[in-house]
């Protein structure tokens, strides 16, 4: 006699295996913001999801990614013209695009799944840190603009500091603490520069070859133009643009257990950071230290300036560093596209998986009603049957009793039901 473990191996090696297919296919729409103006933008990104529902498919927020231009700028405030030696990695951005976004309020069916709460980039960081496995970072963090900060120093030996545990505290701490600390010793800042700042000077080989100054937005990558040379009051010594990229799944926890929603309708509304610091130089061209800083938006500043050379100038000045959300170009720089989008996943489904998976509600009404009315013999009747039903979308009609009776006159009674499906 069998076991019921052969039975089991029986039935498995008979039994054809389930070939339902759930999706037939997977695209790409996006939304286009409607905050912006022609690359110019005013505290906050805002999309309408509704778009997602005209497509009727299976939408998936949990892989949406939100792309915004950004613009980072060093300008000569000072009280006259300075000569300028600095390169195309004097700055950059902190660890991490999502460190523009300072809150993020997200509607879905007229619910708000998530209300709009301050340093989400810091609570961001905070998670990535957390939960992301090596592979993730290999896979998303370029794209994300997210390496691992370290700040060991380059030369290893006996005779030098191999950490800032082991150095001293004025040794490698400025005036500029917090906003520089300090990026000649930390492969993050270098691995972020080396990605997003790609110059699109003339003698630089990428140019060069592709026979195009600015040639790097075309390719998707960030475009940096630098003076080396005469810098004019009010003129920009440095300047960088790019596209931030950011997964909707790491600014929001419900979004990324959301499974794919048909007809999504809602809203995502992104308050971003942007700031400004003024630092001042000596005569050598070093940084002496930030004088003033201003939040435009947000609460953080989301830029990193490099520390690692001497290079604003043979007399004092001071400068500003600007970080913002913009798409106009400036001084050669320029983006693939001047607003923000949102990109969203769809699935296309099959027809028989889409209608087990739909999930609608309906509402039957079932009324019984009698009508009389009485015709004169050879006479005509015109009348009005009414259901009783407020604005019925589909009625059946069926008889229950017809019957003529002979008195008087003839008179005909008629019953019925109608049924409202909706």
């Amino acid at each position: 006699m069998s076991s019921d473990s052969d039975k089991v191996v029986f039935d498995e090696a008979v039994t054809q295996p389930d070939k339902t297919v759930l999706f037939q296919s997977k695209k790409w729409t996006y939304i286009n913001d409607n905050s912006s103006n022609g690359g110019v933008f005013t505290g906050q990104l805002q999309f309408n999801l509704n778009t997602l529902a005209n497509l009727n498919q299976w939408s998936d927020l949990s892989q949406a990614l939100i792309q915004f231009p950004v613009q980072l700028r060093i300008t000569n405030t000072g009280a006259a013209a300075t000569t300028s030696s600095i390169n195309q990695m004097m700055a950059t951005i902190k660890n991490g695009f999502h460190q523009f976004v300072d809150s993020a309020q997200i509607t879905i069916g007229g619910t708000t799944i998530q209300s709009a709460q301050i340093y989400l980039n810091t609570d961001t960081t905070f998670k990535i840190l957390t939960e992301w496995s090596l592979s993730e970072l290999h896979n998303w963090g370029p794209s994300l603009g997210i390496t691992l900060d370290d700040y060991q120093l380059a030369p290893d030996g006996t005779s030098t500091y191999t950490s800032l545990d082991n150095l001293p505290l004025a040794t490698s701490v400025s005036a500029v603490t917090g906003f520089t600390l300090p990026t000649a010793s930390n492969p993050g800042f270098k691995t972020r520069a080396q990605f997003i700042n790609n110059t699109s000077n003339t003698k630089d080989a990428t140019t060069i070859l592709n026979g195009i100054i600015n040639n790097a937005p075309l390719l998707g990558k960030g475009s940096v133009n630098y003076t080396q040379g005469a810098v004019a009051v009010g003129n920009d010594v440095f300047t960088l643009m790019t596209l931030a990229t950011v997964r909707l799944k790491d600014i929001s926890d419900c979004c990324a257990k959301l499974p794919p929603l048909k007809n999504l309708k809602g809203f995502i509304y992104l308050n971003y950071n942007s700031g400004r610091y003024v630092f001042t130089t000596g005569a050598s061209g070093a940084i002496n230290g930030v004088t003033a800083a201003t939040a435009l938006y947000g609460h953080t500043h989301p830029g990193m300036l490099g520390t690692t050379g001497t290079g604003f100038g043979t007399t004092a000045s001071t400068w500003q560093f600007t970080a913002d959300v913009c798409g106009t170009a400036t001084n050669g720089c320029t983006v693939p596209f001047v607003s923000a989008r949102c990109y969203v996943p769809y699935y296309v489904a099959s027809a028989d998986v889409d209608r087990a998976l739909t999930h609608t509600k309906s509402i039957r009404y079932l009324e019984r009603f009698v009508t009389s009315f009485y015709i004169d013999r050879l006479q005509s009747f015109s009348g009005t049957i009414s259901p009783g039903i407020v604005n019925p979308k589909r009625v059946t009609h069926s008889d229950a009793d017809r019957r003529c009776r002979q008195r008087s006159n003839s008179w005909l009674r008629y019953s019925g039901q109608l049924v409202k499906r909706s």
